[in-house]
């Protein structure tokens, strides 16, 4: 007599060789289907993010042109007065000018071209008789004694330097004491 387990087993019908292979390819073309889904998502996604990347490039330069733009009036509008200076200046009648009063003119002038370049971040760099050399601010033109100057010290300033912020636009141009030679 069978048992109960033989004969349940022996009911059911045994999966041919070419059913299991059927169900494989099923399952081989199920993972390829997810496969490929993700590749197009993946260039989908690349696609993206290239065309946000360009976009971001486009809006960057623009960006850049306008801030240039704006620099540009900014400076513009603080020397707009200065012109406005040397427009009196020049209006004035010449033979009731005095030597006094031009210089008075230039004087009022360059004070009101330095106040447009501090507006704009531009300072001058003047340094005193006696400072030490520094060679990041300074430019050595000559060597100059001077009394009560330490060699290596600015002895004389021949020229002001100027600076915007911390960058460096001209040095200032000076003469140091000389130090001594034995």
């Amino acid at each position: 007599m069978e048992s109960h387990e033989e004969s349940a087993m022996t009911d059911q019908p045994e999966s041919t060789e070419e059913e299991q292979v059927l169900e494989m390819s099923e399952e081989v073309a199920e993972i390829v289907e997810s496969l490929q889904k993700e590749r197009d998502d993946a260039i989908e996604a690349r696609t993206r993010a290239l065309a946000d990347y360009q976009n971001f490039q486009r809006r960057a330069r623009e960006n850049e042109a306008r801030e240039r733009e704006l620099g540009v009036a900014e400076v513009a509008r603080s020397l707009i007065p200065v012109l406005d200076q040397f427009e009196l200046a020049l209006g004035q009648d010449a033979g009731e000018t005095t030597t006094d009063s031009l210089m008075k003119g230039i004087e009022i002038v360059r004070d009101e071209l330095n106040r447009a370049l501090n507006k704009t971040g531009v300072t001058q760099i003047t340094p005193e008789i006696g400072d030490l050399f520094d060679p990041n601010l300074h430019e050595a033109m000559l060597q100059q004694p001077a009394e009560g100057v330490e060699p290596g010290h600015v002895s004389m300033l021949v020229q002001c330097g100027w600076a915007l912020k911390n960058q460096i636009l001209r040095p200032a141009k000076v003469a140091i004491a000389p130090g001594d030679e034995d």
